[in-house]
């Protein structure tokens, strides 16, 4: 557990005490891909929040954080060091106070990568490693627990070349399994295949969850039949831009299987509300229906 997660915001709950929230938050102005996972805990009167990845765009990400209120950022948590995951960040950093950054500590040599990683040092923001085993982030107040379970990437991660290519760096994600009451939800970064299936060995029994965060941007290395078999999700959210992803196959898939999916390229913000109790509901900013990338890459996933 780390004690500087648990002090709460003194800015005033939201509307919605007393029920935790999590928002994956309309990025889709990403030029690829693009994630921003919003967590609010309102339980006991006060708001904590931790923001996972933020996009590339901090305006787009900021703009959100100030409609819901956020003054201070337990922690943030960055997936893996992609710049549709973190390119956002710096300029986060530099207008909300955060009191913790997370990563699994992948070596890369992009100068955007590194120069964030300076200003993390710079303001002093304390660091957490998240490289081997699981670690836990627990928000406790009068009774109430909402747990994160950080699962690490490979140990392959550690001596990563800082030039690896993009299918390396997404399988060197961290994985998020968030906990309320009887609820999980799942939230697995880029990882592929190959990550994937190193947790369905390692840790199985933390893969299982109600709602399931698509991995990769809805893409086809990332979801696969035998994920949903593990996981067993009653609704996927695709936090994707609509262009380059999500993929048809993915979508063809859960249909299949008579997912309820929510796209944010389609729907805008999907905000996931869990009562005590572990019950929840998903909303979305508007109505529509998940459509397929309209722009294919030179075949290389993203």
């Amino acid at each position: 557990m780390w004690t500087a997660l648990l002090c709460a915001s003194l800015l005033a709950a939201p509307g919605d005490s007393g029920v935790l929230l999590v928002r994956v938050l309309d990025v889709s102005e990403a030029r690829i891909g693009g994630d921003a996972i919003l967590i609010t805990d309102s339980v006991g009167g006060r708001a904590r929040h931790i923001l996972i990845d933020a996009s590339d765009n901090s305006a787009g990400v900021l703009t959100h954080l100030r409609r819901f209120r956020v003054d201070t950022l337990a922690a943030i948590i960055l997936s893996h060091p992609h710049a549709d995951h973190y390119g956002g960040m710096p300029g986060v950093i530099a207008q909300i106070p955060v009191r913790s950054f997370i990563y699994g500590g992948t070596p890369r040599t992009a100068q955007t990568y590194v120069a964030l990683l300076h200003s993390i040092a710079a303001k002093h923001i304390a660091v957490v490693v998240a490289d081997t085993g699981v670690r836990t982030i627990r928000l406790i107040t009068n009774g109430d627990t909402v747990t994160l379970r950080i699962l690490a990437p490979p140990r392959s991660c550690h001596v990563l070349g800082g030039a690896a290519a993009g299918d390396a760096v997404n399988n060197c994600s961290l994985g998020v399994r968030l906990t309320r009451g009887t609820f999980a939800m799942l939230l697995p970064g880029d990882a592929q295949q190959k990550e994937v299936g190193w947790w369905m060995m390692t840790h199985p029994a933390l893969l299982r969850a109600d709602v399931l965060k698509a991995g990769h941007h809805g893409s086809s290395n990332a979801t696969s039949a035998e994920l949903l078999d593990v996981v067993q999700p009653r609704a996927v959210i695709v936090s994707a831009n609509g262009r380059q992803h999500p993929f048809e196959q993915v979508l063809d898939l859960l249909a299949a299987r008579d997912i309820p999916t929510y796209c944010t390229a389609d729907r805008g913000t999907i905000t996931v509300r869990v009562m005590g109790t572990g019950a929840w509901h998903i909303t979305a900013a508007r109505a529509g229906e998940c459509h397929p990338r309209i722009e294919h890459t030179d075949g290389s996933p993203q």
